[in-house]
């Protein structure tokens, strides 16, 4: 099953095989006279989605594509480890990140009933601008709790009968399944899934390289990320503490070490390393759509970071087990971080086998440890209790993924936690918030 698994994930990360397949897939929509087709997932209470539509008509002014509005009435179940905690997390996030994209935010969230006429609104309008307006018309109102501003938008639209909606919501759930994804906010061109604005760039870079940017296009992407500059520290500017939970089997977390290393570098952060297991060895489950997807999209990450993925050894059980019983070792040597970015590296970059005493010598040497030393250590058990302290922490936190950052500290109360590799830059801007504050 290991050399399955690992064959499945390498299959997916193969940039060759990803070239390969935009070629055919131009050379297909050129042959059949087709337009540049991109199709939109659109989640009507998701916030995701409430960002990724405000940057439909910035993407028509810029491309020469068809964009078909797909509206879809909630994530595939198993893809969500428990609604609420996504939904309130979702809400978190995108608060925090729509300000450096220039967009807007308004919770929105309603009864059963209200949710059911806003989705049929949404399919009034197919024409993508008209359709982007009225999403966030839609959104507006939900975030208001109006439900007389969705029955006036009903009156000027008329939206689809129930039975015709509902057959609708049936059939594009049934699409997004098919072409192998699972959330809102979600663009797919040619085979490829880009979630949300912040991978928009990815669709755009793509459909630069195919010729497909208007004449009289504006410049720049169609939702850009505006970061703050990098403040002037003095001497007195306060340490702040960063934790960090990572975990050895997930990808993600393999593109974030060098970078937390650099952010400890380039501000008076003191790190905290805090592993935990794999979410599927945790118990929460995840179908091969996912875990494609996740495959896929990290591939991409790597290559614009320049992070060595794709030669991959999947090291789910025993040798997570086994790698762990190294890390509170590692961590007493002052080499915990360094211990597990090597591993990283070794499983996700360099296709090791770190189960095998041959390949975690190596990965412990590299990490500047003493094998000899390691392998007194090597398959004990007592590092579990602490594992399992830094999952609740986790979780009590308001994530239960990994990577995951918490920051405290400056004049600030309240811990700042993001999820993700790709949110690094968020828990950068939130540094730079508290250390100018207290400056």
């Amino acid at each position: 099953m290991r050399l399955i698994r690992s064959a499945f994930m390498r299959r997916h990360a193969d940039l060759r095989r990803r070239e390969a397949q935009r070629a055919s897939a131009e050379h297909a929509r050129r042959r059949e006279g087709r337009p540049h087709e991109v199709l939109y997932f659109h989640q009507v209470d998701d916030p995701y989605s409430q960002l990724a539509v405000q940057a439909i008509a910035p993407l028509l002014d810029r491309y020469a594509v068809q964009l078909i509005p797909k509206v879809v009435a909630q994530p595939t179940p198993i893809a969500i480890h428990e609604q609420q905690l996504w939904d309130e997390w979702a809400r978190r996030e995108c608060a925090a990140m729509a300000p450096f994209y220039s967009l807007t935010f308004q919770a929105a969230a309603a009864d059963a009933p209200t949710l059911a006429l806003a989705r049929h609104l949404a399919l009034a309008l197919n024409e993508p601008r008209a359709f982007a307006q009225q999403a966030m018309a839609i959104n507006a109102a939900l975030a208001e709790g109006s439900l007389a501003k969705l029955q006036g938008l009903a009156a000027a639209a008329a939206p689809p009968t129930e039975a015709v909606a509902d057959a609708a919501l049936v059939t594009n759930f049934a699409l997004r399944h098919r072409l192998g994804h699972y959330l809102g906010g979600m663009f797919y061109y040619a085979g490829e899934w880009y979630w949300g604005v912040d991978r928009l760039h990815y669709l755009e870079a793509r459909l630069d390289a195919l010729g497909a940017r208007r004449a009289d296009a504006p410049g720049g992407l169609s939702a850009p990320l505006r970061r703050s500059s990098k403040p002037v520290l003095g001497s007195t500017a306060p340490r702040l503490r960063l934790e960090f939970f990572p975990s050895l089997r997930s990808p993600y977390t393999h593109l974030a070490y060098a970078r937390v290393a650099a952010l400890c570098q380039d501000y008076p952060l003191d790190l905290v390393v805090r592993p935990v297991l794999p979410m599927m060895m945790r118990g929460v489950k995840a179908d091969r759509r996912k875990g494609a997807y996740i495959i896929q999209d990290t591939a991409r990450e790597a290559e614009r970071l320049g992070i060595s993925f794709g030669k991959i050894w999947d090291p789910f059980g025993k040798p997570v087990l086994r790698g762990y019983s190294l890390f509170p070792w590692a961590q007493a040597e002052g080499r915990g971080f360094e211990y597990l970015h090597s591993f990283s590296e070794a499983v996700w970059g360099e296709g090791m086998n770190a189960y095998a005493e041959t390949g975690l010598q190596m990965v412990v040497e590299r990490a500047g440890l003493n094998w000899t030393e390691a392998r007194t250590r090597l398959d004990n058990r007592d590092w579990k209790a602490g594992m399992e302290s830094n999952v609740q922490d986790m979780i009590a936190a308001g994530s239960w993924g990994v990577p995951t950052l918490r920051l405290t500290g400056g004049d600030e109360a309240e811990a700042f936690t993001v999820w993700g590799q790709d949110r690094i830059w968020l828990i950068e801007e939130e540094v730079i918030r508290r250390l100018g504050k207290a400056a």
